[in-house]
């Protein structure tokens, strides 16, 4: 069995350790999880069949992206009747742009070059 890991998103602006960042990208990565996630963050709850249908997927094909998703935290699921519904966890998104800082804080999204920057201090002296 393996070990217990913590599955819990992080709040906004926390550091995600690196193995959970490599877990969450590849859960995300995939096109057919990105428009699953896509699907759940624009419409809410969906049911097993309602997503089929959107994303034209046989069953046991979304079946096996939905256990990924949930093994990476970012998915979970109650039984209703003979229905399973999928939500998106709480925090899941904000765990996905906390994988990746770099490129969802502003502040290093803006060009700097070093050496123009050197030289644009030096003239202003």
């Amino acid at each position: 069995m393996a070990p217990a890991t913590d599955r819990t998103t992080p709040p906004p602006n926390v550091e995600v350790a690196p193995g959970r960042r490599v877990e969450l990208l590849k859960a995300a990565a995939d096109p057919i999880r990105l428009a699953v996630l896509d699907s759940l963050a624009r419409g809410g709850a969906r049911c097993h069949c309602d997503l089929e249908e959107e994303l034209g997927l046989a069953p046991n094909r979304l079946a096996f992206h939905l256990k990924v998703l949930k093994q990476a935290g970012l998915v979970t699921s109650e039984r209703r009747g003979r229905r399973v519904r999928y939500h998106l966890e709480p925090g899941a998104l904000e765990a996905i742009r906390a994988a990746v800082p770099m490129l969802t804080d502003p502040d290093h999204l803006t060009a700097h070059c070093s050496a123009c920057d050197r030289r644009n201090t030096e003239m202003s002296s």
